[in-house]
């Protein structure tokens, strides 16, 4: 089973349909990111949208209805920021950029992608496209770390696929999902910095015309 399961594509006919849809996800997604999925209620999302309760119900059949278009949303997002094209070819500018994306993709989604892990306690389709993004993620490190070694920048004497399921998810999902960068005096200037220093230093990059990064 793979995200496209859960996801509802339907999409309204009319340009008014259609901004009626996005309002309704919008205040969906506040409450959701708000209380958590389990407090909320359609009639708290028409309230929050300030729509007829019956508005809710034409677009949307149930609260989980709604959950599937805002995981389509962020599944999307996810695939999207996480390539990094061909355009930069050093391979630290190519790691910072990885990680300004990595950060940027979790400071918008990161609470969203908690909500989720919470209905996915529940419902293993929801398990699955976290796994399935996971995955996705760790098989596009992994990539770029195998193509370091052909090229005789990293060290090869480290497992690619280990390193770069150490590498994703944890330090975002505290950072953003769970607000620890909310209390941090540190910016994401800094942690694209270190992040990048850290991973750099793990492989043993080594530079064409330098030391071991």
């Amino acid at each position: 089973m793979n995200a496209d399961t859960v996801v509802e594509r339907s999409a309204p006919l009319t340009e008014r349909g259609r901004r009626t849809r996005e309002k309704l996800l919008a205040a969906a997604r506040r409450l959701f990111e708000d209380r958590g999925y389990a407090a909320t209620r359609m009639s708290d999302i028409s309230i929050e949208a300030q729509v007829s309760h019956g508005t809710v119900y034409t677009w949307f059949t149930d609260k989980e209805a709604v959950l599937r278009a805002l995981v389509d949303v962020i599944v999307s997002e996810a695939y999207a920021a996480l390539a990094v094209g061909d355009e930069i070819s050093d391979p630290l500018a190519r790691m910072a950029e990885a990680n300004r994306r990595y950060l940027q993709a979790y400071r918008r989604d990161g609470r969203m992608l908690e909500v989720v892990e919470e209905v996915a306690g529940t419902d293993p389709r929801y398990r699955e496209v976290l796994s399935g993004i996971r995955r996705d993620h760790v098989a596009r490190v992994t990539r770029e770390i195998e193509r370091l070694q052909r090229a005789g920048v990293a060290a090869d004497d480290v497992d690619p696929a280990i390193a770069a399921s150490a590498m994703v998810e944890g330090f975002g999902r505290h950072w953003y999902g769970r607000g620890e960068q909310d209390t941090s005096p540190h910016d994401d200037a800094t942690a694209v910095a270190t992040l990048s220093t850290i991973w750099a230093r793990g492989l043993g990059l080594r530079l064409p015309d330098g030391p071991t990064a």
